[in-house]
C-alpha cells in the first residue's frame, strides 16, 4: 500500500506511522480558522475542526433517503480538508465487525502483527466503559476545554451554542459488541436502495451506541465519528459495486424506488447555499455556496476503498 494513494483502508491494516499522520492532521484542523469573528451575526472564526460540528448540527439528516449521500458529502469534504493539511493521508475506516479495543492481526509496524486498541492517547484517546472525557491527545489540542468561558453547550438548541467556542468536554464510552458480519451481508444483499439504506442505518445507529459519542447533535465533536462514518460510506460503496449492478453508479438509478423523492432532488445543504442557520462560508457574508444535488457525480461515485473492486 502506497502512502498518499488516496485509498481508504481498514485503519487496523495501515502502518502505525500512517495512523499517526491521520491523527496529527485531525489535530491540526483546530489550528486553522475560517474568516470572521465569533460575535458576527453569522458566527465566524470557527476552526476547520469545529466547523464539522457546526455543519452536522445545522443540517444533518437521519431516518430518510438523504442519510447516506449527505454523510458521504460530509466525509468527503472532511477528507479533502485533511489532505490540504497533509496530502499523504486518507480517511480510513473502522470495520465495525471488529472490536476497536482489541482488533486481532492488526498492523503493529516493523512487520509485526497483533492486537490493536484504537483508544489510546497515541491515537483516538479514551475508550473505557464509563462515560468520560476523551483526554489526550485532543484536550491539549483544544477539542474541548474544561474551563472554557464562553463554551459550547451540549444542548444543540441552546442559543449560546456558538460554533466558534470549544465545549467543556467531549465524552465517550465504549460498551457492547461489534456488528456481526452477517449484518453487513444483509446490507449488500438488499435489492433496492430504500431497503439497503434502512438496513445500513440500523447498523450505524447500533454502533453509535456501542461507541457512544453523545447524541446525534454532538457526536461530530468526537474524531472517532469519522472512522465510523467512513465505514458507513464504504458499505454504501460496496453495495454500489456489487456484480451485475451498474445502475447503482448511475445518478438516475442509484436510488432505485426513491429516485423521485423530493429530498433526493433538492440541494445538499449547507454547502449549496449555507442558509440553514447561515453556516459560513457557504452562507453569511461570503455566500460561496454552489448548488449541488444528490445526483451529482461527486456524490454518486464513491471514493476508493480497499474493498472496492480492483482496488488493492
Amino acid at each position: 500500500m502506497a502512502l498518499g494513494d488516496g485509498i481508504r483502508r481498514n485503519i487496523a491494516t495501515v502502518d502505525p506511522a500512517e495512523r499517526t499522520l491521520l491523527r496529527d492532521a485531525i489535530l491540526k484542523m483546530n489550528r486553522t480558522r475560517w474568516d470572521g469573528k465569533r460575535d458576527d451575526s453569522a458566527p465566524g472564526g470557527v476552526t476547520w475542526w469545529f466547523k464539522q460540528d457546526e455543519i452536522h448540527k445545522a443540517t444533518h439528516v437521519h431516518g430518510g433517503p438523504e442519510f447516506l449521500p449527505w454523510h458521504r458529502e460530509v466525509v468527503n469534504r472532511f477528507e479533502d480538508q485533511l489532505r490540504v493539511i497533509d496530502p499523504r493521508v486518507s480517511l480510513h475506516y473502522w470495520d465495525w465487525t471488529q472490536d476497536p479495543r482489541s482488533i486481532p492481526n492488526a498492523n503493529l509496524g516493523n512487520s509485526h502483527s497483533g492486537s490493536l486498541n484504537l483508544f489510546t492517547p497515541e491515537f483516538m484517546g479514551y475508550g473505557g466503559q464509563a462515560l468520560k472525557p476523551i483526554g489526550q491527545p485532543f484536550e491539549d489540542a483544544g477539542f474541548y476545554s474544561p474551563n472554557a468561558n464562553p463554551f459550547r453547550s451540549d444542548n444543540a438548541f441552546d442559543p449560546n451554542n456558538n460554533p466558534a467556542d470549544p465545549p467543556r468536554a467531549v465524552n465517550r464510552q465504549v460498551n457492547g459488541l461489534p456488528i456481526k458480519p452477517a449484518r453487513d451481508q444483509d446490507v449488500l444483499a438488499a435489492e433496492d436502495y430504500a431497503d439497503m439504506r434502512e438496513t445500513l442505518e440500523a447498523s450505524h445507529n447500533e454502533m453509535h451506541g456501542f461507541v457512544f459519542m453523545g447524541n446525534s447533535h454532538i457526536s461530530f465533536r468526537d474524531p472517532f465519528v469519522f472512522l465510523l462514518h467512513s465505514n458507513v460510506d464504504r458499505l454504501f460503496a460496496l453495495w454500489q459495486h456489487q456484480p451485475g449492478q451498474p445502475q447503482r453508479l448511475d445518478p438516475e438509478h442509484v436510488y432505485g424506488t426513491m429516485t423521485g423523492d423530493p429530498e433526493l432532488n433538492g440541494n445538499i445543504e449547507p454547502w449549496s447555499t449555507g442558509q440553514v442557520n447561515k453556516v459560513r462560508p457557504w452562507g453569511g457574508p461570503e455566500q460561496v455556496g454552489i448548488p449541488k444535488t444528490y445526483k451529482d457525480l461527486s456524490v454518486v461515485i464513491p471514493r476508493r476503498y480497499d474493498t472496492n473492486p480492483g482496488v488493492v
